[in-house]
């Protein structure tokens, strides 16, 4: 049976879910706030350059999916290898971390010290069995206080703008690989074979970024019959006998409605919630303020060299630095920029409205090519221009009761039989673009078979607490 269904938020988890819906045959609406759809994969294009809302790369554990989108792109779609590194105390690591690269080059000093930790947090996790209550202790258990103290813990509270004993585990154990001391050892020592717990290298990409990805999906959803309104955010959620009947939204200025059968919701979870009725919600819109997000500023240099450097991305985690990440576009694809040129694009973590978030342009390009500069990348007489873009709910931050209050919102709109809230910020959870897609397709699914009451199977999806990019099936 033909349904009508509303999709709410148009990145790759709403995307993915319409171009599944629309493949059925379904009537498929897309309401989606920006003025292009893509989310937080938009690709911005300036004067033949081409810079992300950040940096992606498409890999995945689900077979099917790669299958599906490699078919999608056509020749469009490139194959690449990631190469990664820190940028520390004047020094460039490995990344992930590396204990045979520390040892190599750190100081005697720094090395007894990150040593002597670790085998006191490797014995204090057997001896005293310290439970993991924050991210710190996360850290600290598995890696000991000296490479937390220099890695670790200034990282996190610049990207996350609050200290890491305030910020939850959830989300470490599929992100952080782990440094085994003891195991570098016994390679050392030719007593252990094999391949150590890493990242994936090789991944997916499109030629002209990866809001391509999310540009001909828009486009297969348009000409399979479905519809995207952009401009468009929700402003109220029509409930009732069980389940949502319409949605209201305002497009520039401008009040209107649409009637709906179902609705997959990837809009920000608190957002959603406060779109409801007021009286029905008054016992739990508390639960909102707690589930905050993350803002990213990102800084677009062009730059008039043909290369940088040969590194996918360049972590930063000295707090006295603005920003967590340094990324040239061409690393990517050699379509980001035109021949014989190249670009930088700085990710900096910050709150909407904040003093970065504020801060004109032109001040934020000079104290950042200030900082590449004592990072050993200058670039200040080579600037052909820049730009900047933002994103609000860039990353959800995890505080230590998060889940709780996510819970409670969830146990309210399971009252609504119609509706499932998927995705990163639909979820509030810190999950990879193809996870997110994943989460579209399997909503589209359940709901093309009445098993829209499976949300749980969906909003957990991927979940469990392994590093992810080991079992991901990658170019």
């Amino acid at each position: 049976m033909k349904k009508k269904i509303l999709v709410l938020g148009g990145g790759p988890c709403g995307l993915s879910a319409a171009w599944e819906l629309s493949r059925y045959g379904h009537d498929v609406t897309v309401v989606e706030k920006e003025s292009k759809a893509g989310g937080l994969c938009i690709t911005n294009e300036y004067k033949g350059y081409r810079f992300d809302l950040g940096g992606h790369r498409f890999i995945s554990k689900n077979k099917e999916l790669v299958e599906n989108v490699c078919k999608m792109m056509g020749d469009e779609l490139l194959t690449s290898n990631r190469k990664s590194v820190i940028l520390l105390q004047g020094k460039t690591f490995d990344y992930p971390l590396s204990a045979k690269d520390i040892f190599l080059k750190m100081d005697l000093w720094t090395n007894l010290k990150a040593f002597t930790s670790y085998v006191i947090a490797a014995i204090s996790r057997v001896v005293f069995r310290k439970k993991d209550v924050s991210f710190e202790d996360w850290i600290v258990n598995r890696f000991g206080r000296a490479l937390y103290n220099l890695f670790f813990g200034p990282y996190t509270e610049k990207l996350w703008g609050i200290s890491p004993k305030r910020i939850s585990t959830d989300w470490a154990s599929q992100r952080i690989s782990l440094l085994n001391l003891k195991d570098v050892l016994f390679r050392l020592f030719k007593l252990k074979r094999g391949t150590p717990r890493t990242y994936a290298k090789g991944y997916y990409y499109p030629k002209k970024g990866i809001g391509q990805m999310f540009d001909i999906m828009s486009e297969e959803i348009s000409r399979m019959g479905g519809k995207i309104i952009l401009n468009a955010t929700v402003s109220r959620i029509k409930a009732g006998n069980g389940g949502v009947e319409g949605v209201c939204y305002l497009q520039r200025g401008v009040a209107k409605s649409i009637e709906c059968d179902a609705v997959i919701s990837t809009i920000p979870l608190p957002d959603l919630i406060k779109a409801f009725p007021e009286y029905l919600t008054a016992n739990i819109i508390g639960h909102t303020a707690p589930l905050t997000f993350r803002s990213v500023r990102f800084l677009n240099i062009l730059v008039d060299l043909p290369d940088i450097s040969d590194n996918t991305w360049m972590y930063v985690s000295e707090g006295k630095y603005i920003m967590t990440r340094i990324q040239e576009p061409k690393r990517r694809s050699p379509f980001s920029a035109p021949e014989g040129k190249t670009s930088v694009m700085l990710e900096i973590p910050c709150n909407e409205n904040d003093e970065i978030w504020n801060c004109p342009k032109e001040q934020l390009l000079k104290r950042c090519l200030g900082d590449l500069k004592e990072l050993g990348i200058d670039i200040q007489d080579k600037v052909i221009d820049c730009f900047t873009t933002s994103v609000t709910h860039g990353y959800p931050v995890y505080s230590l009761d998060y889940a709780a209050h996510r819970q409670k919102l969830f146990d309210f709109l399971d009252q609504y039989e119609n509706l499932i809230t998927c995705g990163r910020q639909g979820t509030f959870r810190y999950i990879f673009m193809d996870t997110a897609m994943e989460m579209g397709i399997t909503a589209a699914q359940n709901l093309m078979l009445d098993n829209l009451w499976k949300k749980a199977d969906v909003q957990l999806m991927r979940s469990e607490k392994e590093l992810i990019e080991v079992t991901s099936v990658t170019a």
